[in-house]
């Protein structure tokens, strides 16, 4: 089996199960242990740590996934390694001073809905220390095509350290300072994990920074390396600023409700982040030898996949929706809407392929800048009109409404400058079979399969729908051969070949 489809397999098993226990908990657990607001707490501090993280690392992590594989023969990489060290440490210092001295505004900012965020107002600063030498470290195993062991830290260990803190916290056993600085904490011991890792398995080391500046291609990978530094920052603001303009304007106790089905809605992209980020190196290097017809390939074959798995998990989040707001307290139910929202944008994020990835690593990547920065201007304007007219909808029509627009806009410059796009005629049947299936199931109604227990008969409908809704997506999906690899997979099933070894992947 080829190293991308094992790492790839390995990092789906990681995330399924890492956003398996994230739902299961943080999504239906703990608004029954802890309140809302300390749920929107939790979101609002990692969201703010994800928007400002970006700006310290400066690109560096960019510039070391794109030049990595032009630096194996040689110790330019640790040369790189010994620069992004000292450098990020600069920048760090920078922002730490930077960041205490904007505290007036956030003050200004929070205040009137949510005070409880101002106690803890400077916890952000070590979060997002941790935060970006554990992004960078991410990035030199992604490099090395070895990306499992940090997604199961990610994933799992970081998440079951979460979960013992909260509990702890729910049954008294911390207080609320000490809740939020053990928060710190666990960020930190997944870190340490992480850098043992990266130093002792894959050998990690460092160079002379002065080597690299004298490097003949430094002015050119510091350009890149600033494209991309607002490119990331202009992304990221796009995905976390609803979770920091929400509480601004409805409390924490309204981000701790949105966060919920924001989290489901976005289960549609799992596969996505697994196998976009184990292509990476593949298309970086097809392009980099003008293998355009390798790209267009493989994003053609990986599109119809990632659309497939995203109409079949649209289908059944849509379908059990019901079941699903069954599980939480009876005040989380304004939150049913954002749902649907988001798990339409995601699902359409998924239906335009690997559009980011291709502008990115490409010489047109500055169209990639342009239109995140559009995208990141749509969504703050989006929210700010939004959020006050339809509150927490209003925040999930942002956030989807700007990523299609987002979509949109690449495939158009690829089609322009490459000629090709990921669509096929397969799109109109998985699109079909999703409609039909959900408006098959939209007609059966919630069962009371246990009187009196609402919690069980909820789980209960989710299942018996789940299974339905499975069946209805799938058989027609096979009969119409839309994957020619969802079919080889179930064959492989049916047979009992893929128990027994009896299978072969090809490299890609």
């Amino acid at each position: 089996m080829g190293i991308i489809k094992r790492q790839s397999l390995k990092a789906s098993i990681v995330n399924y199960a890492g956003v398996f226990i994230g739902v299961v908990f943080f999504v239906f657990i703990f608004p029954h242990i802890i309140s809302k607001e300390y749920l929107g707490l939790i979101n609002l501090l990692q969201s703010v740590t994800l928007v400002l993280v970006s700006l310290p690392m400066l690109g560096l992590t960019h510039i070391l996934l794109r030049f990595y594989s032009e630096w194996k023969s040689d110790d330019t990489a640790a040369h790189f390694n010994a620069f992004s060290m000292i450098v990020m440490g600069v920048s760090l210092l920078l922002f730490v001073v930077s960041y205490y001295l904007c505290k007036g505004p956030v003050i200004a900012f929070y205040q009137k809905e949510s005070p409880l965020f101002l106690v803890y107002y400077l916890m952000i600063i070590p979060l997002v220390i941790i935060q970006a030498y554990t992004q960078y470290f991410e990035i030199f195993a992604l490099a090395k095509m070895r990306v499992a062991v940090p997604a199961f830290l990610r994933e799992i260990v970081l998440r079951l350290l979460l979960i013992t803190l909260v509990y702890l916290f729910a049954y008294h056993f911390l207080s609320e300072k000490h809740f939020v600085y053990g928060f710190v904490l666990v960020y930190l011991l997944a870190f340490i994990a992480l850098l043992i890792y990266i130093v002792k398995g894959l050998q990690f080391n460092t160079g002379r920074a002065r080597a690299y500046i004298s490097n003949p291609h430094f002015r050119s990978h510091m350009l890149y390396g600033g494209g991309m530094l607002m490119l990331i920052v202009f992304s990221n603001i796009s995905n976390f600023l609803d979770g920091i303009i929400l509480p601004a304007y409805l409390g924490l106790g309204a981000l701790g409700i949105y966060a919920r089905p924001l989290v489901l809605g976005q289960m549609i992209q799992v596969p996505y982040r697994a196998i976009s980020l184990i292509s990476i190196p593949v298309i970086r290097e097809a392009i980099v030898e003008n293998n355009m017809q390798k790209v267009k390939q493989l994003n053609k074959d990986i599109a119809i996949n990632l659309f497939l798995i995203g109409c079949f998990l649209f289908t059944l989040l849509v379908s059990n929706a019901d079941g699903i707001f069954g599980l939480f307290p009876a005040e989380y139910i304004v939150g049913k809407q954002v749902l649907y929202i988001i798990a339409a944008g995601r699902l359409l994020d998924m239906a335009f392929g690997l559009n980011s990835e291709i502008l990115s690593y490409s010489k047109y990547y500055k169209y990639t800048i342009i239109f995140s920065l559009v995208m990141m201007c749509l969504t703050i304007m989006l929210n700010v009109l939004l959020i006050p007219r339809y509150g927490m909808n209003g925040a999930a029509m942002a956030v989807s409404v700007a990523l299609i627009v987002f979509n949109v806009l690449k495939t158009f410059t690829i089609w322009r400058k490459f000629h090709f796009h990921c669509f096929s005629r397969h799109y109109l049947s998985l699109i079909a079979i999703a409609a039909l299936s959900i408006l098959i199931l939209h007609f059966i109604p919630m069962l009371q399969f246990m009187e009196h227990h609402m919690f069980l008969n909820s789980m209960a409908n989710i299942a018996f729908k789940g299974t339905l809704g499975a069946i209805l997506f799938l058989v027609p999906a096979y009969l119409l051969k839309v994957s020619p690899d969802m079919n080889d997979f179930i064959k492989l099933l049916i047979t009992g070949k893929i128990f027994k070894g009896g299978h072969k992947m090809e490299h890609l």
